[in-house]
């Protein structure tokens, strides 16, 4: 089985068109993050557009398709 974090390799692809911020969910910044944004649990994923408004938020696992399907969806926004 893969541990290795979904995001890896869709990082490398999109790096330069989506900025990519990664916080521990235990550290004080992480805390502050999921009740901001309302994250009921982890791996959480927030998508912003430049002017920081939500364009989608999930939680839990999720496929590499899933997450590319998303960022495509915000780039094109």
């Amino acid at each position: 089985m893969n541990m290795e974090p979904v995001v890896n390799g869709l990082e490398e692809i999109y790096q330069e068109q989506i900025e990519f911020r990664a916080l521990d969910a235990n550290s004080l910044d992480g805390q502050k993050a999921f009740r901001a944004y309302a994250l009921p649990g982890h791996p959480g994923f927030v998508l912003l557009n430049p002017a920081g408004e939500v364009l989608w938020k999930g939680f839990g696992e999720q496929s590499r398709e899933s997450l590319e399907a998303q960022l495509e969806a915000a780039i094109v926004k």
